[in-house]
């Protein structure tokens, strides 16, 4: 994701947006992907929950869950971001002055 940002010219200098948002989605369908039915088992108790899309192919309701849970982690995370960050661009605070920039803002 992190050369997905450079090819797109878009300026991550801490890499933030590939290991919070990337890899946070990663995080949430490797949930649905690889969930194993003996460790939820153990962990819960139960043998009736959905499992792993690997381990089971005939039953995506797991994956399914995980990937609607992306969709709405992204809606909530846009609607309370969105004001915020149009707000700091309104009084001047979103981007640092451009001598700041040019100099690097770690000196």
């Amino acid at each position: 994701f992190s050369k997905f940002l450079i090819f797109m010219r878009i300026d991550d200098a801490v890499d933030a947006v590939p290991v919070h948002f990337a890899n946070g989605i990663w995080g949430v369908i490797a949930v649905g992907l690889f969930s194993d039915p003996v460790l939820q088992d153990l962990t819960y108790g139960s043998a009736d929950a959905h499992v792993g899309w690997v381990h089971d192919f005939s039953d995506p309701m797991l994956l399914a869950a995980q990937c609607i849970q992306v969709g709405f982690i992204i809606a909530w995370v846009t609607v309370c971001m969105v004001p915020f960050f149009v707000f700091l661009r309104c009084v001047g605070l979103f981007r640092v002055d451009p001598l700041e920039e040019e100099v690097g803002l770690d000196v």
